[in-house]
């Protein structure tokens, strides 16, 4: 990459791109990534 600003938007993009906010995760009790964030935002 070009600058550090480069890198950090590309990666940016990848994870955004690729990550599924809605699939299930096992690991987290069968929910998804924003219900159990949101599940732990209300238990804080």
């Amino acid at each position: 990459y070009e600058s550090f600003e480069t890198a950090r938007i590309a990666l940016f993009q990848f994870i955004e791109g690729w990550y599924n906010r809605k699939r299930i995760h096992g690991s987290i009790g069968y929910l998804t990534p924003d219900e159990y964030e949101k599940m732990c935002r209300i238990a804080a």
